[in-house]
């Protein structure tokens, strides 16, 4: 009886451990999915609840060629909650600034380019800070955001002479600053090396206001690419001593385009 009573017991155990696997098993694979659901969800806010986003940029001007300059651009989240999205807008952009009398000419019809009459490069710093306001956010399907941008900011104003070839007869060429007085179409051969002068920069302080639209598209989960569009002006504290043989200002107003490579945290 003792040993009937102990194998009894043993087959209890025995079915109770079974069943128990059994369900074991049964409830695993819903847990998983379950858990796979929820880091999906999770992993969804993540993306939209980002905090700030740094980018680097390169841009054009309607004050420049077609690489007018670079920036550098750090976003940082106010409120995440609010109905429309607000983010502290903290930029840095170093840029080729020309005057709009400027022309190209050719030495001899068809030598070097050089830009006739010109004294002066102008570089612009620019460090900028402002507001961005999200406008539209995109769906959970995707799409683009669309923020809006007002930022303002001292602008460090730095003048670098302009150098060109000058030819002087049987053979002798030398690259000079510019000078109206001495220089003419009849002895210039080219626009001189772009790299002189740096040791001669002229400083002249001013400030700047831009308003702007971004475009964050929707490439990547992680990274951000985006468009900046928008109007741009430049005051300074004198007139800017550009051009030798034209007015020139003291202010300077431009459409701008950017391209922003950056990621997001």
């Amino acid at each position: 009886m003792k040993k009937n009573t102990q194998l009894l017991a043993f087959l209890l155990l025995a079915l109770l451990s079974t069943f128990s696997g059994t369900a074991q098993r049964k409830n695993t694979p819903a847990k998983s999915s379950s858990s796979t659901a929820s880091n999906k969800v999770k992993s969804e806010i993540d993306e939209e609840n980002y905090n700030s986003v740094f980018s680097f940029g390169v841009t054009t001007n309607t004050n420049s060629g077609l690489l007018g300059g670079i920036m550098l651009r750090k976003e940082i989240l106010i409120d995440n909650n609010a109905a429309r999205r607000q983010f502290h807008y903290f930029n840095l952009e170093v840029v080729n600034v020309d005057s709009y009398r400027e022309s190209t000419l050719h030495a001899g019809g068809n030598g070097s380019g050089y830009a006739y009459g010109k004294k002066n490069y102008l570089f612009a710093m620019r460090p900028q800070y402002g507001r961005e306001i999200n406008l539209f956010r995109k769906s959970s399907d995707g799409g683009i955001n669309v923020n809006g941008i007002v930022a303002a900011g001292p602008t460090l104003g730095f003048l670098k002479p302009y150098y060109v070839d000058v030819y002087y007869g049987r053979g002798v060429l030398l690259s000079e600053a510019y000078d109206p007085d001495k220089h003419t179409i009849n002895n210039i051969a080219g626009s001189g090396g772009f790299f002189k002068g740096f040791g001669n920069l002229q400083f002249t302080p001013g400030i700047n206001i831009k308003a702007g639209l971004n475009f964050e598209l929707d490439a990547f989960r992680q990274s951000n690419i985006s468009l900046e569009v928008g109007f741009l002006a430049d005051i300074y504290s004198k007139k800017v001593e550009i051009m030798a043989l034209s007015e020139n200002r003291s202010v300077f107003t431009s459409g701008y385009l950017t391209i922003f490579f950056g990621g997001k945290k």
